[in-house]
């Protein structure tokens, strides 16, 4: 397997998508000890903080296999498309469900206090859809066909 550029873009998405689910994973432990430790804060946050918690081993077990297919890719490996297709439609699949119940006002993560917070959810869950439709689109266009021109005319 060659490594067509779109096959490196791709790897370097899901480096990127896989690092943000993994920084956002320890910033929620690190909040959960601060809040564990007395630091001040809204019973609201609390409690959102111990449902994240909850989450947690699923959040980071999805950032594993991205950066798992962005190594296979880089490397040429046969697998690492689909891998890197697969992990990239569960997150469009679950961003697009996310999008559905922040439209329809049923925001997981909405705060009484910041009607902020749906368009922050909007942004942050759309910004991230769309970075692994950018993924689906490159892996798809690295696995077209290509047409060798050999220069000769007739």
């Amino acid at each position: 397997m060659s490594l067509h550029p779109a096959r490196v873009i791709a790897s370097i998405l899901l480096i990127g998508g896989s690092l943000f689910v993994g920084v956002t994973s320890l910033a929620i432990v690190i909040a959960k000890l601060l809040v564990g430790a007395g630091m001040a804060t809204d019973p609201s946050e609390a409690v959102l903080i111990s449902d994240l918690i909850a989450v947690l081993p699923f959040i980071v077990a999805f950032a594993i296999p991205g950066f798992v297919a962005a190594a296979g890719i880089l490397v040429g490996k046969s697998w690492a498309d689909d891998v890197a297709l697969g992990t990239a439609i569960v997150a469009v699949v679950v961003g697009a469900m996310g999008l559905i119940l922040l439209a329809i006002g049923r925001d997981p993560f909405a705060s009484t206090a910041a009607a902020r917070s749906t368009n922050d959810g909007i942004a942050i869950i759309g910004a991230f859809t769309a970075l692994y439709l950018f993924i689906i689109v490159a892996v798809a266009v690295a696995r077209l066909p290509r047409h060798i021109s050999t220069g000769v005319t007739a």
